[in-house]
């Protein structure tokens, strides 16, 4: 009759670690759900009974049918998965090296004008600065600039239950003031 398929774990087969009605770092005596202990104020991981700092990410599960909800669990017992977002893309101009060529337009249509006359100088400067600029553009010099497709893969990290592999959120201890 089983077909072969990996189950997931129900909430009484999965077994949490450690003496689950001792505190693990005082010893007193907790209830066995409990992840605080009121004796020397110290959280702890749900699951693995390790000691939660101030300063570490805690992760609580969101599902309220599961065994788990509301519990605390270090990031140890709940690593993160990777998951692979869709790449963000845009276009990036590239500049190109106009300013260069109309310098070298403008010098060499100005020696035309005091050797010859301006309409002269002024159909050199066209054939020069469109002429020679498209020519080289269209050989793949970047003279009046290109755009450049970018492609950046994104990646996220995503926590889920290790009991019922729903979501859970990502939240932090406050130090409380005496």
């Amino acid at each position: 009759m089983s077909s072969g398929t990996p189950t997931t774990a129900p909430r009484s087969e999965l077994n949490r670690l450690g003496n689950t009605s001792q505190c693990p770092i005082c010893g007193s005596e907790v209830h066995s759900e409990a992840y605080h202990c009121t004796k020397c104020r110290s959280f702890f991981c749900y699951h693995c009974r390790a000691r939660l700092g101030f300063n570490e990410a805690v992760l609580q599960c969101g599902n309220r049918d599961c065994g788990y909800y509301g519990k605390l669990l270090c990031s140890s017992c709940d690593t993160p998965t990777t998951k692979q977002e869709s790449p963000l893309e845009y276009i990036e101009p590239i500049d190109g090296y106009w300013p260069g060529l109309l310098c070298v337009s403008i010098l060499v249509s100005l020696l035309i004008a005091w050797k010859f006359t301006w309409s002269a100088a002024l159909l050199a400067f066209l054939t020069l600065f469109a002429g020679v600029g498209t020519i080289l553009q269209s050989m793949q010099f970047n003279i009046f600039g290109k755009q450049r497709h970018v492609s950046m893969p994104r990646t996220s990290n995503h926590h889920s239950c290790i009991c019922c592999n729903s979501e859970t959120k990502i939240t932090s201890i406050q130090k409380r003031s005496s």
